[in-house]
């Protein structure tokens, strides 16, 4: 009986790693025959572009890595650690190519990796990892349930998110979320806490964080005139909303596909195709945003190893003469 719950667990992740592929081809596939398909209509959403405001969209994006850098500085220093925030933003940076990797949790664990090697405990880092996974879902699914239903974009209205919102405070917060990760911590041997004060800080940290990132893609958004007809906020919560579904899907990285064509779906469904490769192109900011900064986050990592390498020899060789 056990041998044969081992078998299906192993083989559970070379299905998933299947399906990804899959996914992904066929995903390839639409999108070349979209634009084929579709091409005087994406021709026509994009006509008169703003570089602009896409220049303007990649600089904001890298504010996005500050904000991440600093939930993860402020949640370990309130589980018993100090690590500087510019240490952790590099850290941040670094592990941007994991995001790349099928699956969802694959840049937190980068993060865990590189600040284990560093000497921080590995339950304050599981633990903030952990919370910055949930707390970030919890806030980008209630807030943009709620913006879009109040910009009369979502069905039904926004009173009911106040079930969500709710759900998400009961969670996360200490008198319940608090108690499980105790619970948790000491089976481990852990001993980890979540104060009020440092929840409450972390909730506003995330609220910074996607309220950037909101702001982020609607300069994405602002830099094709076709997109004028979508007000910013109705932009705004759309993007929340179905950014938050998209990390639900196992089979999809980094929700490529199921944001676009969500968000084309939920700003009005005409003209989905055209619209998906649109919003498509946001991945592209992202990525050069990604490429950039992983890469001189890498050199300059590599620089301060050289020179603490050398000092070490410096002084080294000082104390044998």
């Amino acid at each position: 009986m056990g041998n044969l719950a081992e078998e299906r667990r192993n083989r559970y992740p070379a299905f998933l790693k299947w399906l990804r592929i899959a996914y992904l081809t066929v995903l390839a596939g639409l999108v070349i025959w979209a634009v084929i398909r579709y091409r005087t209509e994406v021709a026509d959403l994009i006509a008169g572009a703003r570089p602009a405001w896409l220049v303007l969209s990649l600089i904001s994006s890298l504010g996005m890595i500050g904000w991440g850098a600093w939930f993860w500085t402020h949640c370990l220093t309130m589980l018993g650690s100090r690590p500087g925030l510019w240490e952790v933003t590099l850290v941040t940076a670094r592990s941007l190519p994991a995001r790349y990797i099928p699956g969802s949790v694959w840049f937190a664990v980068g993060r865990v990796g590189l600040l284990r090697a560093r000497g921080l405990p590995l339950g304050s880092l599981s633990v903030t990892a952990g919370l910055e996974i949930v707390m970030s879902l919890g806030v980008a699914l209630a807030c943009g349930a709620a913006i879009s239903g109040a910009a009369g974009v979502f069905p039904g209205g926004y009173w009911w998110v106040a079930g969500l919102v709710i759900a998400l405070i009961a969670g996360a917060a200490p008198p319940l979320g608090g108690r499980v990760l105790r619970w948790a911590a000491a089976r481990r041997g852990w001993d980890l806490r979540l104060t009020w004060s440092g929840y409450l800080r972390l909730m506003g940290i995330t609220l910074g964080f996607w309220a950037w990132s909101a702001m982020t893609f609607l300069f994405y958004a602002r830099a094709f005139p076709a997109d004028d007809r979508f007000g910013n906020i109705a932009v705004a919560g759309a993007f929340l909303l179905t950014w938050g579904l998209s990390f639900l899907a196992p089979f999809a990285p980094q929700g490529i596909g199921v944001f676009e064509v969500s968000l084309a779906l939920a700003l009005g469904g005409e003209g989905v195709a055209g619209m998906a490769v649109v919003w498509g192109g946001y991945r592209i900011i992202i990525g050069t945003r990604d490429i950039l900064t992983a890469g001189l986050a890498e050199w300059i990592t590599s620089r301060r190893e050289i020179r603490t390498a050398r000092t070490g020899r410096e002084q080294g060789g000082g104390n044998e003469r």
